[in-house]
């Protein structure tokens, strides 16, 4: 792990009103990708019948792990173009951690790959990303309604 993409990651992590929100930490950062946790609460649930995580929360936390670990190289956050997420099980009750990686680097887009895990390591939900790599600035009138976020 190295400290100093560790601090840049827990920045950037951490400069999010929604990251602080769901109480999102950085477990390890590095060029190899990085890791990220929430702690369960019951604001996160989606069916109070089985106590099951918000299909949204997790798909967040694909999205968020594939961001990261692209920002980790470019030092700054880029918009999400594309996601798709699987879901393989109920995310019940705990932890849940969320390690992201980057597959794919061409000049103007990067591929990311996410899992998220439980506590006791099954696979509860994976996803890829496809982020626009571009300078960290304010989106313009031409790109807000292209439909690339900020």
């Amino acid at each position: 792990m190295s400290s100093s993409l560790l601090e840049m990651a827990n920045r950037m992590v951490d400069r999010s009103p929604f990251n602080r929100w769901l109480g999102m930490s950085v477990l390890d950062a590095g060029p190899q990708g990085i890791v990220l946790a929430i702690q369960w609460r019951e604001e996160l649930i989606s069916n109070p019948d089985i106590r099951s995580t918000h299909g949204g929360i997790l798909a967040a936390l694909v999205d968020a792990a594939g961001d990261y670990a692209v920002a980790l190289q470019f030092g700054h956050p880029v918009p999400t173009m594309d996601m798709h997420v699987d879901y393989h099980r109920v995310a019940t009750p705990g932890n849940l951690r969320v390690e992201g990686q980057i597959i794919h680097l061409s000049k103007r887009f990067a591929t990311a790959q996410a899992r998220v895990l439980d506590m006791e390591g099954h696979l509860i939900a994976s996803g890829r990303g496809l982020y626009l790599l571009r300078s960290p600035q304010a989106p313009d009138a031409t790109t807000v309604g292209a439909g690339v976020q900020a």
